[in-house]
């Protein structure tokens, strides 16, 4: 590897399993020093322990993101262990598969509260030392279903509500040195689509056509695209939403 991000501090969140697994370890392979933040410590350990074997630089935070105190000790744990958070990427989600009509309240709450309100909650929490300094990086993890009706309702409306969140973090924090952007996957082979995997094994090979390029994603996709828009290669580049869905 090219330790490209080396001397970064990256945190992610839901970085136990998938996408988040996958960026964590492409992250610390390009030198980042690497903060997990992670609701299952079984997986959590897994990560850690896999990137440590590779000789990175990782520290792991067993968390749960719907609770506001939670997340503002953690953080500020974070800041204390690594000296600085040069990169916040918000993963951690939920995406429950009722409708509208069969959503109860308290699902589409839980929903709305790891999916958008974690996101708001960790953003203001790195914010005031990246402003200090001048400087950071924020990546938000959107999903085309924010931008058409796929999938899950109150996902849906969560994610939709990220993207905006990325417009207003990128317009009135800019001229601090802040950068906000967001990853737009189409569908991505992971564990979130196992139930309907075990009730349909071939909807991957299903979808295959609704994508130009033959294939549905991988979490490599989407770990590649972090990684350009977490270097200084993309110093130029805010407020944009990375659509990454094989056209």
């Amino acid at each position: 590897m090219s330790k490209s991000l080396k001397g970064k501090t990256v945190v992610i969140t839901g970085s136990g399993r998938s996408i988040g697994r996958e960026m964590a370890i492409r992250i610390a392979a390009e030198g980042a020093s690497v903060a997990l933040l992670e609701i299952n410590k079984e997986n959590l350990e897994e990560v850690r322990s896999t990137i440590a074997a590779a000789g990175g630089d990782v520290r792991a935070y067993e968390i749960d993101l719907g609770s506001e105190s939670q997340i503002i000790d953690t953080i500020s744990k974070v800041e204390k262990d690594f000296g600085k958070i040069d990169c916040l990427i918000n993963n951690a989600m939920i995406c429950p598969s009722e409708d509208l009509l069969n959503t109860t309240l308290e699902s589409w709450n839980k929903t709305l509260q790891i999916t958008l309100t974690a996101p708001f909650l960790c953003i203001r929490q790195v914010l005031p030392a990246m402003i200090k300094r001048k400087n950071g990086s924020i990546i938000n993890i959107g999903t085309v279903n924010a931008k058409a009706h796929f999938g899950s309702d109150s996902y849906s409306s969560a994610k939709a509500g990220v993207h905006a969140l990325t417009r207003t973090v990128t317009v009135r924090y800019g001229p601090d040195g802040i950068r906000c952007n967001t990853i737009v996957p189409g569908t991505i082979n992971t564990d979130a689509w196992q139930e309907r995997v075990d009730q349909n094994p071939n909807i991957f090979e299903e979808l295959k056509p609704w994508y130009p390029l033959g294939r549905v994603g991988t979490p490599k996709d989407i770990a590649d695209a972090a990684l350009f828009l977490i270097s200084d290669d993309s110093q130029w580049i805010s407020g944009s939403e990375l659509l990454v869905d094989g056209g």
